[in-house]
């Protein structure tokens, strides 16, 4: 996905917002995009994946029209555009639908079959010529047993192409699976489709693709900020156009590029808070980003589709037989982060991420898993709007449900032997054996001893910094809340730390 220079009043604009229209000259085709369309013209079914916002849409937009000019049917089916369905033969149904409007067999599917290969099969014209269905954001079926059933009979289609005749649906029809998603545990691996596909992945832009971009976009007397541009993001097409787009129009675009890069490296972007909030939201994903940021590199594990997951999102890259960070923006975010172990100076706050309820799967009480996360989530949010003693509170709040949920996981009558390993006195309305009447501070002591003492012990100073929430705590040793940021980031390194050892 490239830009596009629209003229008006006389400027050009860049194209930053969807699939980028068939008639923007400006539009660069990527070596991916003819190899998508020789697996095609072979007879092969193609797994494409690549991160979000890099192209995928609109190589599809134009491999439909490409094939539809040469006669070859092609039904283009985003799941993303899925209206809210009830059950699975709507949801079948839907898909039918979209398949025969677009190969010119109408809207309503005849018979009333609940597998959507049968009512594919029915949009096709009679005779030999071969379709294709290009099924976008296919990762984008929420409910777990729709996907399978879909994938599923969609994978019955490619099993019975040995046997089927050249006029049958099963030899005639071809597919293309496009999306950002780790297609080894999308659905159950007897269903997918994807173990018969030609697996492609998308490329960045090379540095000619952006030096041609800037050229179009902010004439020949600019060229040279193609060099910058590329040093900082890379090829990202997104990223690329963005920049790009920030400098049309200013006297001064040199300028206008050191600060709208100052601005990227605060993480206070959507692309950016996607990236690392799904690379923060799964501990496995989140331990290879922080041995980046330590090592600068880490090799890659043969057969561990985590590393693969992290070329899919975007975020990394292949160097040899390590990984490293896509690009220098990623480097220097991650950098930067506490919540990767980042040390190096922040422009001006660190850059701290949300992440999803997924990352507190560890915390097996439902509630308390959704207190912890919301309490984080306001935690990162406090932060970054500046107010740190909120900031910590949140952290520490966060951390007491991770404990609490621990401690009610411990095997029963196991409970008075921790509190004498922990050398704990409780006291006031604290019950030996209700570890929800427990203060933190015990919580804390405690926890060190769960699971026989296997080493998890969370810092006092968390619960130190929770308690300056507390106006009189807080006046005893005051410090003015902007003061308290080093303290906030702290706190956030801390609880990933915690959140990655909890047992």
């Amino acid at each position: 996905m490239v830009a596009r220079a629209n003229s008006i009043g006389g400027e050009q604009m860049a194209h930053l917002q969807g699939p980028v229209p068939l008639d923007d000259k400006t539009y660069i085709e990527r070596p991916f995009e003819r190899e998508l369309n020789r697996e095609l013209m072979a007879d092969r079914w193609v797994l494409l994946l690549g991160p979000r916002q890099h192209g995928k849409t609109s190589a599809l937009v134009r491999l439909q029209s490409a094939l539809t000019e040469v006669g070859i049917p092609t039904a283009l089916v985003d799941l993303q555009a899925a209206p809210v369905l009830q059950n699975y033969p709507e949801f079948a149904a839907w898909v039918g639908g979209e398949v025969r409007r677009q190969l010119g067999a109408g809207d309503q599917a005849p018979g009333e079959s609940e597998d959507v290969g049968v009512l594919m099969g029915t949009a096709l014209s009679p005779g030999k010529t071969p379709a294709v269905i290009l099924v976008d954001e296919a990762s984008n079926i929420p409910d777990a047993a729709w996907r399978n059933a879909f994938y599923g009979q969609l994978r019955a289609i490619s099993s019975r192409r040995a046997v089927a005749g050249p006029e049958d649906a099963a030899a005639r029809l071809r597919f293309v699976f496009a999306g950002t998603f780790r297609p080894e545990t999308l659905i159950d691996a007897a269903n997918s489709p994807f173990n018969v596909c030609e697996r492609i992945d998308t490329e960045d832009l090379t540095i000619d693709d952006v030096k041609r971009l800037t050229l179009e976009i902010l004439g020949e007397d600019h060229i040279a900020l193609s060099e910058p541009i590329f040093d900082e993001v890379g090829g990202q097409p997104f990223l690329v156009r963005r920049l790009l787009t920030k400098l049309e129009g200013h006297e001064d675009p040199r300028t206008a590029l050191d600060a709208e890069i100052a601005k990227l490296r605060m993480g206070d972007t959507d692309h950016i808070i996607d990236l690392f909030r799904k690379m923060l939201s799964e501990q496995n994903l989140a331990v290879i980003g922080a041995r980046m940021v330590r090592d600068g590199a880490a090799p890659v594990e043969a057969a561990d589709p985590d590393f693969r997951y992290m070329q899919v999102l975007g975020l990394a890259r292949r160097s040899g037989t390590n990984l490293v960070f896509r690009n220098k923006l990623y480097a220097q975010i991650a950098s930067t982060s506490p919540q990767l172990g980042g040390t190096a100076p922040a422009p001006t706050l660190a850059p701290m991420f949300p992440v999803s309820i997924a990352a507190f799967n560890s915390v097996q009480n439902l509630e308390l898993q959704e207190i912890a996360w919301a309490s984080h989530k306001g935690a990162v949010a406090a932060y970054r709007a500046g107010a740190n003693r909120l900031a910590l509170a949140g952290f520490g709040g966060s951390l007491e449900a991770m404990l609490l949920d621990l401690m009610l996981r411990q095997p029963a009558g196991t409970l008075s032997g921790i509190v004498a390993a922990a050398k704990i006195t409780l006291g006031g309305r604290e019950r030996p054996n209700d570890p929800a009447t427990w203060n933190l501070v015990n919580l804390i002591k405690a926890a060190s001893q769960a699971g026989g003492g296997r080493g998890f012990d969370p810092p006092q100073a968390l619960r130190e910094w929770r308690n300056l929430i507390h106006p009189a705590l807080a006046q005893s040793n005051y410090r003015p809340d902007s003061d308290l940021e080093p303290e906030a980031r702290s706190a956030a390194n801390l609880h990933e730390i915690l959140l990655r050892d909890l047992p």
